[in-house]
């Protein structure tokens, strides 16, 4: 059975902190580029594979999800959901996933755990953004 073609990425965003700030940042990035019909990988490493469960658990500065909400911006549970509908690639990084003591039970469904290697693969061109 021949392997289905993946189209070329064009945006790269790397989740490397578990900031809420930066977490979110990436998201609305990688929203509104799929919107505007980019195709979107969003890869976690180190503590940024939290961004990627399906518990919130462990962020830094929660604060700004009440700065949002009382704003009526998107919070994070809306843009990971409208990532997911569009189909943003997620990925994390399995050396991440066993430092902060995960497994694949507190991932997304659909959310590949890969080594770098295949990050740089799926990624290949792609412009790339660290947060």
């Amino acid at each position: 059975m021949a392997e289905a073609h993946t189209p070329p990425c064009d945006l790269a965003l790397l989740v490397v902190e578990a900031r809420y700030e930066r977490i979110h940042a990436a998201y609305m990035l990688a929203a509104t580029a799929a919107a505007m019909g980019q195709n979107v990988l969003l890869f976690g490493m180190g503590a940024g594979v939290c961004a990627f469960c399906g518990e919130w658990n462990g962020l830094d500065g929660a604060e700004g999800a009440r700065m949002r909400a009382h704003a009526g911006v998107a919070g994070l549970d809306d843009l990971r959901e409208a990532v997911v509908d569009m189909g943003v690639t997620l990925m994390v990084c399995d050396s991440g996933v066993k430092t902060q003591g995960l497994n694949a039970q507190d991932l997304l469904e659909g959310v590949e755990t890969v080594g770098l290697p295949s990050f740089f693969d799926r990624a290949g061109q792609a412009r790339q953004l660290v947060f």
